[in-house]
């Protein structure tokens, strides 16, 4: 008999205002999986729970394992604030097609994609993880990060699922962590891991998380590049994705070549590589045009299903990953997907 408190609901949520497949599987957040047998069914690891979740045109209904022995009465908001659904995704995506005649024009593949609103520290480890690298392996390496160091907090048919581990777990373990997960096959990563947990502990631990939220955006990316092996893309994504600044527009290969072709053809149309001044003048121009939620309207390209070599894969695994094609510049020291060009007088980024 199980000794994990199990509940289950649903809760009023219009699939056109929640694609799970695209949200869930994109890239954001790598604990989700779907289930071979029923394609609509999801289950991962989120806020201390282990969910089962599935959808109908007017539902998102919910089991939810962990957490404890008693009951959970917040589970609804737990799920609300993991997909920010007070955000009126239909109400922007209106506006956005006022914005731009790319976004109007692709309308027509427009899908549901929701911006996850993710632990801070769960978010800027499985970045690091994601550098340079694919969809299988960063699970595994997030995988072997919360069995090692997280807490079990579900098992079903032999199988254990942990909860991603919290500042303090990685920081018992911070004089063995960086050998550690070289032997497990890290790379570089397990030096940026340890010493981002080294820094951020020094920077005033999970509370420098809060004070960033309270920052100008800027200011907050500016702190987060701070850390080991954090440059402007990776610090984006954080922004976006946990410290509430949903205007922040990570960079890659995929946005750059919509900038390039869609947004400041002229000003792009002869660059090659992107230093930090061009990585600020296109994300800059994607705030220009929409505005404080830039960040979303940058995420919900990726569900645009168009050809040309720049529609989403069968997958949905090209949101922020390495499966994009790369500029091929040397390896950057920094570790971030996009590779910045530095002049002599550039600064690291």
């Amino acid at each position: 008999m199980s000794c994990f408190k199990t509940q289950s609901g649903k809760m009023p949520c219009k699939a056109k205002e929640l694609n799970l497949h695209l949200t869930l599987l994109g890239g954001q957040s790598f604990r989700w999986k779907t289930q071979e047998d029923k394609k609509s069914s999801f289950y991962g690891v989120a806020f201390g729970h282990f969910w089962n979740l599935s959808q109908t045109e007017e539902f998102l209904e919910f089991t939810a394992h962990g957490g404890g022995e008693k009951k959970d009465n917040d589970l609804e908001n737990k799920l609300k604030t993991y997909f920010r659904l007070d955000f009126n995704l239909s109400e922007n995506l209106k506006l956005w097609k006022k914005s731009h005649n790319h976004f109007k024009e692709k309308s027509e593949y427009i899908q549901s994609v929701r911006v996850l609103n993710q632990e801070p520290v769960e978010n800027l480890i499985s970045f690091i993880c994601s550098q340079n690298n694919h969809i299988n392996r960063i699970t595994s390496m997030v995988e072997h990060l919360c069995s090692k160091y997280g807490e079990k907090i579900y098992s079903c048919d032999g199988v254990n699922y942990y909860s991603f581990p919290t500042l303090e777990a990685f920081s018992k373990n911070l004089d063995t962590l960086e050998d550690d997960l070289r032997k497990a096959k890290f790379g570089y990563r397990a030096k940026f891991i340890s010493g981002s947990i080294k820094k951020i502990n020094e920077l005033g631990g999970i509370e420098w998380f809060d004070n960033l939220r309270a920052l100008p955006y800027k200011k907050a990316r500016q702190e987060l590049v701070k850390l080991p092996g954090i440059g402007y893309k990776v610090a984006d994504c954080i922004c976006l994705m946990s410290l509430g600044h949903l205007q922040a527009v990570p960079i890659d290969t995929h946005i750059f070549q919509i900038a390039q072709k869609h947004y400041m053809p002229e000003a792009l149309s002869k660059i090659k590589s992107v230093t930090p001044k061009i990585y600020d003048d296109i994300s800059d121009k994607f705030r220009d045009v929409y505005g404080e939620y830039a960040g979303w309207a940058q995420t919900v390209f990726f569900s645009f299903k168009i050809k040309e070599n720049m529609y989403i894969s069968k997958e949905f695994q090209i949101l922020f990953c390495a499966q994009l094609s790369r500029f091929k510049e040397k390896e950057d020291t920094d570790g971030d997907d996009i590779k910045l060009k530095r002049s002599k007088k550039a600064k690291k980024c």
